[in-house]
């Protein structure tokens, strides 16, 4: 499991659920969208998650009509004026149990075309943004073969976690994982979870130098 701290320092404008503020239509301008605020975008948005996970459409459209201020909440990434902005990314954020401070992230993905161009960070800072803004202090993920990336952005090895809406038993934390209520195709036993941590004890998310770092074995079992 990563988690990492979420601190200021962001560099994207946000379309956030507790300020209700209209789409600019700003050239050039990079911002993170609610899609159940775009409903247009329902289906390019579906498209994109399926080059990447494979789902009938209609299915995908389905899962991302849930998405609502309450969680689940799925992020798109657009530029451009509205109308005729181009779709960078998506990303999901369920809630995690047990940590009313903490979200969960899924489905991230990058449209393969603009892929390379350092839209992936835009899209986590921007995530970041939004999970500051709606109040809560920690994000949790799981990962293959990303962990590089998510280190350079803050995230640190961590205990497991159980996102909303997912069933998951107590694991080893050296045990790779994936814990998601989306479908197989998005799951894998191969994927590592990883977090921000608390304030107080976490990685700076501006670090460069912020890695990975085992966490202590667990407690032993108590004598019989």
């Amino acid at each position: 499991y990563l988690e990492e701290v979420i601190r200021g320092g962001h560099r994207v404008t946000w379309d956030g659920e507790d300020q209700e503020k209209p789409d600019t239509e700003e050239p050039g301008r990079i911002r993170a969208v609610p899609i159940h605020q775009r409903p247009d975008l329902l289906v390019p948005c579906a498209d994109l998650v399926n080059a990447e996970w494979q789902r009938s459409q209609a299915a995908r459209v389905h899962s991302l009509q849930k998405s609502c201020s309450e969680f689940p909440v799925c992020l798109v990434l657009l530029q451009g004026q509205r109308g005729s902005e181009r779709l960078l990314g998506h990303v999901r954020l369920t809630r995690v149990v047990s940590h009313s401070g903490g979200l969960f992230v899924e489905s991230v993905v990058v449209s393969k075309e603009e892929r390379g161009k350092g839209y992936g960070r835009i899209l986590m800072e921007e995530t970041e943004r939004y999970a500051k803004r709606r109040g809560f202090k920690r994000l949790s993920l799981t990962t293959h073969d990303k962990q590089h990336f998510y280190a350079h952005l803050g995230y640190v090895l961590s205990t497991p976690v159980q996102s909303s809406g997912a069933v998951m038993a107590l694991v080893p934390m050296a045990m790779l994982m994936k814990i998601s209520s989306v479908p197989s195709g998005e799951q894998s036993c191969k994927n590592k979870t990883v977090s921000k941590m608390d304030v107080s004890g976490g990685a700076d998310v501006s670090s460069p130098s912020a890695s990975l770092q085992t966490p202590p074995p667990p407690p032993p079992p108590p004598p019989p």
